[in-house]
């Protein structure tokens, strides 16, 4: 594949403002929290909680093909977004540039994906085969490409960033904050209690918003890319200018059982998310509350994840004392008492909040540690076969996000029409739903990922890399010092 080379950005303005051999500050809360934060605050509103809401109730899509549209689009476009990630991610793995082989990326994905968003929501409605063409159309545009180039490239950072293990541990800390905490916490108090019931199913209202969220990923990027560094990339190009083969770096990853593992915890993990962030607001609107009554789904998510941030302060003490594979161990043992408790009492608000802190509490872990574990599996990869195979495993990543979500969405939206689910009228009238279609948000909301947290249980039951890495990074600085010679 042909060599990307971004000469342009040898200009001293695309520099990065960190200098510093060791991460800093500014690197971990700037460019590793605070820049991602504003880029996934868009991805969370335009592609996670709320687009398959606008599709049903402001579109009035549920129904088209009898509902076969909702179901089979995502999926089909999945496939499609699967494709364009190993291509995305060997255009990273093939990139040389003064400013690394993934900021690049990030720099050029901010006006892309901000164009993207607002088209995914700007929907001509004059007749239904050129609503459902837009829709596919921006759809794809938005997930299979600009999306894709932003978070493949974000992934990548990660493991790029150091090879100290303490300070990586801290930048993917950072990370999740930013991923996670920040925009759920906007986006599941702000959102249900004023945004939802302002835009309601006016569209013009929700082009509004969600280019307001464009105009924020834009500045998230220009902060992500300014305010990050590639040491590893740095180091690897300047000894080597080796192409490695897509062929050579699959078999590098399949080498490693622990790079494997994380692949499979990550795609249970990511389908049980999805499904829960969509249920909810479902939940929300027709078990427990009243349609956009902007105080049901506020409760919820605002409980959900009101551990995200002190958790965050217990957690990684934790870590450094037990190590990261038996908090996590604990932390789903935890998850899954919280999900079977909040399924089995899913009509009563109390016991459901109660059922959700315990969850949230589980979940930590999950939430924060994951990253730090991948990237501690790309070192063992690195140490197996010789060579870094960043670029391929945040392809695998990212596939498994995009893919995810247009499985689990199209599950959740064969659900819908299976039990026979009635979106509100375009006047903003509702009737309620059956009891079959109230349990299968149920289900969706609580039941799935407690399933999921128990199959994460069983899998990183025997995760035990981090015992080795000590003697796996010795090795390593080994052959550099050997190679150096």
């Amino acid at each position: 594949m042909k060599t990307f080379n971004f000469s342009a950005l040898s200009r001293p303005a695309f520099n990065s403002k960190i200098k510093s051999d060791e991460v800093r500050r500014s690197e971990r809360w700037i460019g590793y929290c605070l820049g991602p934060a504003l880029v996934a605050s868009l991805y969370a509103g335009a592609g996670g909680s709320y687009l398959n809401q606008f599709y049903t109730d402001v579109l009035g899509l549920s129904s088209l093909a009898g509902g076969l549209f909702l179901t089979l689009m995502p999926v089909i476009s999945k496939i499609l977004d699967a494709i364009s990630n190993v291509i995305m991610g060997q255009f990273v793995e093939n990139t040389r540039s003064t400013q690394g082989k993934a900021r690049p990326w990030i720099l050029l994905s901010g006006p892309l994906m901000a164009i993207a968003a607002i088209l995914l929501f700007a929907v001509p409605r004059s007749n239904m085969l050129i609503t459902a063409v837009w829709v596919v159309c921006s759809y794809n545009l938005y997930f299979c490409i600009s999306y894709t180039m932003y978070n493949l490239s974000n992934v990548a950072t990660i493991p790029l960033s150091t090879r100290d293990g303490k300070q990586r541990d801290t930048i993917a800390m950072a990370s999740s904050i930013g991923i996670n905490m920040i925009p759920g916490v906007i986006l599941a108090v702000v959102f249900p209690s004023f945004i939802l019931p302002f835009m309601g199913v006016d569209q013009s209202r929700w082009i509004l918003v969600m280019s307001i969220l464009s105009v924020l990923a834009i500045i998230g990027t220009l902060l992500q890319y300014y305010f990050t560094r590639e040491r590893i990339t740095e180091e690897v190009q300047s000894s080597s200018d080796n192409v490695v083969s897509l062929k050579d770096q699959i078999r590098g990853c399949l080498s490693s059982r622990y790079w494997i593992m994380i692949m499979v915890a990550m795609l249970i993990y990511q389908i049980f998310n999805n499904m829960q962030t969509t249920a909810n607001v479902y939940y929300a609107n027709w078990v427990l509350g009243t349609y956009n009554d902007g105080t049901t789904l506020s409760l919820i998510n605002i409980v959900g994840q009101a551990m995200l941030g002190p958790g965050v302060l217990i957690l990684w003490p934790l870590v450094r004392k037990f190590n990261k594979q038996k908090v996590y161990v604990v932390g789903c043992v935890i998850a899954v008492a919280g999900g079977v408790f909040t399924v089995l009492n899913a009509r009563s608000l109390a016991t459901v909040l109660v059922g959700l802190t315990i969850r949230s509490i589980g979940t930590l872990p999950i939430t924060y540690v994951t990253l730090s574990m991948m990237a501690d599996s790309l070192d063992h990869v690195e140490w197996k076969c010789g060579y870094r195979c960043d670029g391929f495993s945040s392809s695998i990543y990212s596939i498994i996000i995009t893919v995810s979500s247009g499985l689990s969405l199209g599950i959740f939206n064969l659900g819908l029409s299976l039990t026979g689910y009635v979106p509100p009228a375009a006047d903003g009238s509702w009737v309620a739903q059956s009891g079959a279609v109230q349990n299968f948000f149920i289900g969706a909301a609580f039941g799935v990922p407690a399933v999921g947290a128990l199959v994460l249980l069983f899998i990183f039951a025997s995760f035990n890399l981090e015992k080795k890495l000590p003697q796996i990074h010795e090795d390593l600085d080994k052959r550099r010092q050997n190679g150096n010679n």
